[in-house]
């Protein structure tokens, strides 16, 4: 999520929904979606967070990366479930499995309208706007913040491993070298987080982050949530019906 939105691109109506009403229709579509038994609605669901994302503005090349990062735990799961009878693939692991790759793909666009269409701040004021318990809301916020600190430390690591010539590899040498570089960054992230804690709690933090009061919520952000529903509730009806 993106402290700084891309404003020119992303439709002005979408930067405007607000964000409780937005968390609620997209975590109700993400469970729709998966309550899905058939690839017909299962389709028709991930086409429709396409048109979304594609009216929102979103980038969809920023969308595929997201997919490149979660493809390989899909594959992970989808590839042995199709051999799990045998080298015949039968026509039930086949569907189960695309039904997999569809629901997780819906799920990663559905998940771009919170990420693209809003800050983090506005992000955690919905979720205290909903009333989430305000250790979970700190929580998620530190461990955003330093999630990016995490990979700085690995960047430094590997940009001064190799200004010593290490060049990676398998090898048993190599291998003792990763271990002890794994090891120091582990050091390196007790020492923060003890250092963090102890400037926090000389500041009397009590765990609570203090943001700023949600906005009001419109008709207008009613209904673009009851859109989204609505059209979740009729893939589901859909469903059950023909089945």
């Amino acid at each position: 999520m993106e402290d700084q939105l891309e404003e020119d691109k992303i439709r002005k109506w979408a930067l405007a929904w607000e964000p409780r009403t937005k968390l609620v229709a997209v975590i109700l579509f993400i469970f729709g979606v998966i309550s899905l038994t058939t690839i017909p609605t299962t389709v028709t669901a991930y086409l429709f967070s396409l048109l979304m994302i594609l009216l929102m503005g979103i980038s969809i090349t920023l969308v595929l990366k997201r997919y490149l990062i979660i493809l390989p735990f899909l594959l992970l799961m989808t590839i042995p479930l199709l051999f799990s009878t045998g080298l015949t693939v039968s026509n039930e692991n086949l569907t189960f499995a695309i039904l997999i790759l569809l629901k997780a793909f819906t799920a990663m666009t559905v998940i771009s309208i919170l990420l693209d269409t809003q800050t983090m701040e506005q992000f955690m004021r919905s979720l205290a706007g909903l009333r989430v318990h305000p250790i979970i809301i700190t929580v998620l916020m530190h461990s955003y913040r330093y999630v990016f600190l995490f990979l700085d430390d690995i960047q430094k690591m590997q940009i001064a491993a190799k200004s010593r010539l290490f060049k990676g590899g398998i090898s048993i040498r190599n291998l003792k070298i990763f271990g002890q570089l794994i090891g120091a960054l582990l050091i390196r992230s007790v020492d923060r987080s003890e250092r963090v804690y102890k400037a926090m709690t000389s500041r009397s933090f009590d765990g609570r982050l203090r943001v700023r009061p949600t906005s009001t919520i419109t008709s207008l952000d009613y209904l673009k949530t009851s859109f989204m529903l609505m059209m979740i509730f009729l893939l589901i009806f859909a469903e059950n019906w023909v089945g």
